[in-house]
């Protein structure tokens, strides 16, 4: 029986060599990734890529995903390779995602979570809206709430890697809220951030995770570049991504600009945080 997934990769691959000014095939795992790797990949190699949000299953079906895109390892190269979002994988220590397997991964948890990159959101928030910028700072938003996520993200990881229930991906994005009140963003948040820490209060105090030792999971984290000051980059970032679009909605309201698209996901992230940095030197050792 055919492999299907050959066939198509052979397809994919075969584009940039039979159509003029392609540099590569890419699959992604759905429309809405093609912006961020659309930057990255022209701000490391410009030029026109053939990306696909979507191919064939074996029952025929067209199918998005991660699980879509890894299913063509065997078959990626330089014409053709695919972009993931790391999800857990990082953390995990996931192994054969890398550039040389032709492989890009976001090192964040999504590409949602570049674009909630602190100081890059609060410089793009401050040009395009100044005065609503003088009342609210995501640099200080983002800092504080870090460090209230920081510890449930190591309880999340713990439980991930010893196969425990007691502490699910569904329970950590649960108090992670997507809304929130205008009156819980003064003093950067304070409220907000108070509620935060709240939910994730019966979690952190049940039997079950004041019997674990989290020192392990610190120094585990370190040794990947996960700290206390970067833990937000490394929660789902799609939770994180609807919570900072309503802040700046909320913010913004009233105005003619659309925080999401005239500040969130305006402009390529900035280079100068170690994620990112990864990303670019994978997409520099494939294309």
């Amino acid at each position: 029986m055919a492999d299907v997934y050959q066939e198509q990769a052979q397809f994919f691959a075969n584009v940039p060599l039979m159509q003029r000014g392609v540099v590569a095939s890419v699959h992604l795992e759905d429309v809405d990734d093609k912006t961020f790797w659309d930057e990255m990949l022209q701000n490391r190699h410009p030029g026109r890529y053939y990306y696909i949000t979507q191919s064939r299953s074996p029952k025929g079906f067209d199918t998005k995903g991660c699980e879509q895109c890894l299913k063509y390892r065997p078959y990626l190269s330089k014409h053709f390779f695919v972009c993931i979002d790391s999800d857990m994988r990082y953390l995990m220590k996931e192994p054969g995602l890398g550039a040389g397997d032709c492989i890009c991964q976001t090192y964040t948890y999504s590409w949602e979570n570049h674009y909630c990159e602190a100081s890059e959101l609060q410089h793009r928030f401050e040009k395009v809206c100044p005065d609503k910028a003088a009342t609210f700072d995501f640099q200080k938003f983002m800092a504080t709430l870090s460090k209230v996520l920081y510890k449930p993200l190591l309880l999340l990881l713990f439980c991930l890697k010893n196969d425990k229930p007691n502490f699910s991906m569904r329970m950590f994005s649960a108090c992670l809220p997507n809304q929130c009140k205008r009156a819980e963003l003064t003093g950067n948040g304070k409220l907000l951030i108070e509620r935060i820490a709240k939910n994730f209060e019966s979690h952190l105090n049940s039997p079950f995770a004041q019997s674990v030792d989290l020192e392990d999971e610190k120094v585990y984290c370190q040794a990947l570049g996960v700290n206390e000051q970067n833990a937000y980059l490394h929660v789902r970032g799609h939770n994180l991504f609807d919570l900072v679009s309503y802040i700046g909605d909320l913010l913004c309201r009233g105005t003619s600009i659309s925080f999401r698209n005239d500040v969130l996901v305006y402009d390529l992230p900035s280079q100068n945080y170690w994620e990112i940095k990864k990303v670019a030197c994978d997409i520099a050792g494939i294309v």
